[in-house]
Order: C-alpha cells, then sequence, then structure tokens
C-alpha cells in the first residue's frame, strides 16, 4: 500500500524536476530589433489649419466662435479619415 503513494507523490515531483531542466540555455541568436513604422503623413489643407487655429487661441472660458466663414475642404489625394 505504500507504493502508490510514494508514487503519486514523486511523480509530479519528477515531472516538475524534468520540466525546470528544460530549455534555459541562454544560446542562440538575438531577435531582430522590431522597427516602429514611421507615423503617417497629414496633409493640412485650408479647413484643417483653420480649426487648429481656432482650438489653439481660443481659451476653454470664452464664447464659441463661429466657422460659418471657413469652407469645408476634402484633398483629392487622400483616403478619409475613420
Amino acid at each position: 500500500m505504500k507504493t502508490p503513494i510514494r508514487v503519486t507523490t514523486l511523480a509530479p515531483l519528477a515531472l516538475a524536476l524534468l520540466l525546470g531542466g528544460c530549455g534555459g540555455s541562454g544560446g542562440g541568436t538575438p531577435a531582430a530589433p522590431v522597427v516602429a513604422p514611421p507615423p503617417p503623413v497629414t496633409m493640412a489643407d485650408a479647413f484643417y489649419s483653420a480649426v487648429l487655429a481656432l482650438i489653439g487661441a481660443s481659451p476653454e472660458d470664452k464664447e464659441p466662435a463661429a466657422i460659418d466663414g471657413v469652407a469645408v475642404t476634402t484633398p483629392e489625394n487622400s483616403e478619409p479619415a475613420e
């Protein structure tokens, strides 16, 4: 009767020792450095520039400014924003 108990307690210990000994050699070639792609180039059009200037120049506690005089433009050579 003592044999099954000893086997059931030693088997997981032996398995843990075997798995702990795997790998870890430290050899091999190092991984290639990850190169981040450059950020996309955005084309500033008249509407975008006007809105950025308006946002940058107006404080939070000021009355809203009318943007009726600014014409909305769409560049021909770019994809729409998602």
